[in-house]
């Protein structure tokens, strides 16, 4: 136990070793920038090059040699680092350097020691002052592949010798040590390894693994003991007072992983899991990512993935100017973080939520040095004019939306004006100004909407769709998908507060059910229209069967070690002001086709509209909401002929259930009308 003199010398300390980290880090991020980068390996070939010289001649190196070093250096850094742009290893994130960088690097050293053996053995030699020692040549590698990794490696450590510094507890005293909750890991595989090295930085103990690998029984990982397997959970729970079970293991089935959160409520003990394998490796996990062991790996069907052909997203997105709206909200950053992948040569963030518009840009701009945020409202056309010709973007992402349903009842001017009126700036404005790509981001709410969030998102594909119908020289598409988990507006979180403020969750309907997606599937649809959509198609998502509500909030009472109606009841609230009890994928007359190109994406053919009949309703709907009309504007609405209709909670709930809950995705349907 430290007593008070020892406290009162090491707080200072520790606060100065702190600050001297920071301005480590601070300084680490000055210099590794990539021209700082491309002159540190230049000058590591030069060192290494020298190096060479001294070890073939046994540290004596003749004038004539010295002369040829001088002559030959710059040009053998050259080609080195010229080397480096072919095989990219200036773009990746030093910090994170890894195995993978590593065969870059090497790949990158091997092609230029080829090219230097090919001049020395033909050609000419008068550059050279003669011909370089073979010795030399075979050795510069050698020690350039051994600089330039070690380099790599040191920044790695720098950074995570700084991460951990900067996220230690401050309170050293045995008596908070001994608070600490203890916690016991079950899966002792990399993702076990690398939550360990996370949690030692926070007030959690860890006891020890679980693992049902026969090889690691009795072994220790990262100084932990592998206790047992996993059918000795109850007994190790017991004899060491966990008091939470971690489940690592991201690639588990769901039924395993359910099966052992069940384990842990009868225990009871509380359960938690981490994301997938690949979050995890790639350094986003922290422990304030765990989450209790949610629906989201539980929704009845696998992660939903499209095996993206890398080649045909680069040949789409590399090099080119991309905008996107709604840039702060969850699809759109979602959005950004996936984009930046595809190395476009400038990403415009635009939003008008400053603060969330400052923090996704902050993070792009970690590894991404192109990025330009934009506080605008997409609702003034004239200054989406003004931002179309200053940055001139070459592909649009419009994600920004009014999407919550109810709050929109009470504001429906609001939703027209930047749902529709926002849309038809965007589209237009992307038109005249030679925009190649135009996404948009639907929803199903859009099919035969109950609501007007769902009736200004219909008629806003309306409106996409007829200028992809027109002479236009961009390439209009939409994509409509379902209920996104991990959204602001998502169920989920929502519930997981209720349950942890300890009050009753609140459902609208127990018969209620919804299509369930996560922000990566979605976004990944999305970037997928961008690539492969034809012109005014609406794209959707093989999202299979929908999911009761209701079952959601069981499932997540459980896994979080209580019982329903027990520990935490249910309550029925009625549907909302424009909420329906099913959701529906394609309107009356809208006909599905799965895409032959990506299995899990259904092409939604356009219906035929009449471009000018539309433009004269989408206009009486805009003066409507200028003048704040809500009657008027839900008048508009059903004039469309979009299936709006906005019944009264009890008229929707009646009509919900005799809609049919089976999911249109065969592999050719047309919907009913």
């Amino acid at each position: 136990m430290y007593s008070s003199h020892q406290l009162f010398f090491k707080r200072p300390l520790f606060s100065l070793a702190l600050s001297v980290d920071r301005l480590l880090s601070r300084f680490s991020r000055a210099i590794y920038t990539r021209p700082s980068q491309m002159a540190i390996d230049a000058a590591i070939v030069a060192i290494a090059l020298w190096v060479s010289y001294i070890v073939r001649f046994d540290g004596q190196v003749p004038a004539a040699e010295q002369r040829q070093y001088e002559l030959v250096v710059f040009f053998v850094a050259a080609l080195y680092v010229v080397n480096n742009f072919i095989w990219t290893p200036y773009d990746r994130v030093w910090r994170f350097f890894n195995l993978d960088d590593a065969y870059d690097l090497a790949g990158s050293v091997a092609s230029a020691t080829l090219i230097t053996l090919w001049w020395r053995f033909f050609g000419p030699t008068a550059l050279t002052n003669g011909v370089i020692p073979t010795g030399v040549l075979m050795t510069l590698p050698l020690v350039t592949y051994v600089g330039w990794s070690g380099v790599r490696f040191t920044r790695r450590l720098v950074y995570q010798h700084v991460h951990e510094e900067q996220d230690l507890p401050t309170a050293p005293d045995s008596t908070e040590r001994k608070k600490r909750k203890r916690v016991i890991l079950v899966g002792a595989g990399e993702a076990g390894l690398y939550l360990l090295r996370e949690l030692r930085k926070t007030d959690y103990h860890i006891v020890g693994f679980l693992d049902d690998e026969p090889a690691l029984q009795g072994r220790s990982i990262g100084g932990l003991r592998v206790f047992g397997t996993t059918n000795q959970l109850e007994l190790f729970v017991q004899q060491y007072k966990v008091q939470e079970v971690i489940l690592c293991m991201p690639s588990a089935p769901k039924a395993v992983v359910q099966q052992m959160a069940e384990r842990c409520a009868m225990i009871p003990v509380k359960a938690s899991s981490v994301p997938a394998l690949w979050e995890i490796m790639s350094g986003r996990v922290l422990l304030h990512n765990l989450r209790t062991v949610s629906m989201e790996a539980l929704l009845g069907r696998d992660k939903i993935t499209h095996s993206p052909d890398l080649d045909e997203l680069l040949r789409t997105y590399h090099g080119k100017r991309i905008l996107v709206t709604g840039a702060g909200g969850s699809i759109g950053s979602e959005l950004v973080r996936q984009l930046r992948a595809c190395q476009p040569s400038e990403m415009i963030l635009l939003d008008k939520d400053e603060n969330n518009l400052y923090e996704v840009a902050c993070e792009i701009r970690e590894d991404f040095d192109h990025v330009t945020e934009v506080v605008a409202d997409i609702r003034d056309r004239d200054l989406m004019g003004k931002v179309f010709a200053r940055f001139m973007p070459e592909i649009v992402f419009h994600a920004a939306a009014y999407k919550h349903v109810p709050l929109m009842e009470h504001y429906p001017a609001e939703a027209i004006l930047n749902n529709v009126i926002g849309t038809k700036n965007l589209a237009e404005v992307s038109n005249e100004s030679g925009v190649r790509i135009f996404v948009m981001v639907s929803t199903d709410k859009a099919v035969n909407p109950s609501s007007i969030m769902g009736a200004s998102k219909r008629v806003a594909e309306m409106i996409v769709q007829a200028l992809a119908a027109g002479d236009a020289q961009t390439r209009f598409c939409c994509v409509r998908f379902g209920n996104v988990l991990g959204s602001r507006a998502s169920v989920v979180p929502l519930f997981q507060r209720q349950i942890r403020e300890g009050r009753n969750i609140t459902v609208t309907h127990p018969d209620v059910c919804r299509y369930f997606m996560t922000i990566p599937e979605a976004v990944q649809l999305v970037i997928k229209a961008g690539s492969f959509g034809d012109r005014g198609a609406i794209l959707m998502l093989d999202m299979g069967d929908p999911v009761k509500i209701v079952d959601l909030a069981r499932n997540l009472i459980e896994l979080s070690g209580l019982q329903p109606d027990r520990d935490v009841k249910i309550e029925f609230t009625g549907l909302r002001p424009g909420e329906k009890l099913n959701e529906e994928l394609l309107a009356s007359g809208e006909r599905g086709i799965r895409s032959a190109q990506h299995a899990k994406i259904f092409v939604v053919e356009a219906l035929a509209r009449d471009r000018a009949q539309l433009e004269g309703a989408v206009e009486q709907l805009a003066a409507a909401a200028r003048r704040r009309d809500a009657a008027e504007i839900r008048d508009c609405l059903r004039s469309l002929s979009i299936g709006y209709h906005d019944e009264a909670s009890s008229d929707a709930s009646t009509a919900g259930s005799r809609r049919s809950r089976t999911p249109l995705m065969p592999s050719s349907v047309e919907a009913t009308p």
